[in-house]
């Protein structure tokens, strides 16, 4: 295989797993020349692989040099009440947020250059109790441990952080933004009286994974409008 041409560059090569999502997208075309991004997604227009598949290493990009970031974007937003959600919901619900997780980080972190900062995705829905996030916020809640506990034990090496929205524009919440009605109750639920855009999520991991965040670690930061931590 061809060296990727990334890796000749002085600037930070970025792992970005999920890259189809919008706010990776929004993260790629808005640092693209400040960053080395390698992209790992099933769509094929926003990978550097093909068939990329998250339960199978054998598809995985096979790295010739060191990483400075690694991002994981992919995530479910499965809204149901709790007597109609399945086990077979929660255990694939499990599998995308925590274990596809777990398998990228067994994979590449003997690829992280010291000083790497990892960000990973949370949800408000961990921070407030919601109706019908069963499954969302039980997930979740495992990546905000896992968080918190490898960045205990990978300190000072490797900085972890994750991330923590409320609903923002994307594939996955499309369906909950249909029409202005739709829209203008999200908003409402916000004290800022709007939902998110990928670039809110964007400059957010934009600033982790520079040397601007090299203090931080082990947070579980919000980006949510003011929706866990406002009562207006």
């Amino acid at each position: 295989m061809p060296l990727h041409p990334f890796i000749y560059s002085i600037m930070k090569n970025i792992l970005l797993i999920g890259a189809s999502s919008a706010s990776s997208i929004a993260l790629y075309e808005s640092y693209k020349e400040k960053y080395n991004f390698i992209r790992l997604s099933r769509d094929s227009t926003y990978s550097d692989v093909q068939n990329f598949d998250l339960f199978n290493t054998e598809t995985y990009f096979k790295l010739q040099e060191k990483i400075d970031g690694l991002i994981y974007f992919p995530g479910t937003i499965n809204l149901k009440p709790f007597d109609k959600l399945e086990v077979n919901d929660f255990q694939e619900d499990f599998n995308i947020n925590f274990l596809g997780l777990i398998r990228i980080l067994k994979f590449y972190k003997k690829y992280l250059n010291d000083g790497a900062s990892l960000v990973f995705f949370s949800t408000v829905a961990v921070k407030i109790g919601m109706p019908y996030h069963a499954s969302v916020s039980a997930n979740k809640s495992a990546v905000s441990g896992l968080t918190r506990s490898l960045a205990a034990e990978w300190a000072p090496r490797f900085r972890v952080n994750c991330i923590s929205p409320s609903i923002f524009e994307s594939k996955m919440s499309e369906r909950f933004l249909l029409n202005e009605k739709m829209r203008e109750r999200v908003n409402d639920k916000h004290p800022m009286k709007r939902y998110g855009e990928s670039t809110d999520i964007s400059s957010l991991i934009n600033f982790l994974i520079s040397n601007e965040s090299n203090w931080i670690t082990g947070q579980d930061i919000s980006i949510d409008g003011g929706m866990s931590t406002l009562n207006r």
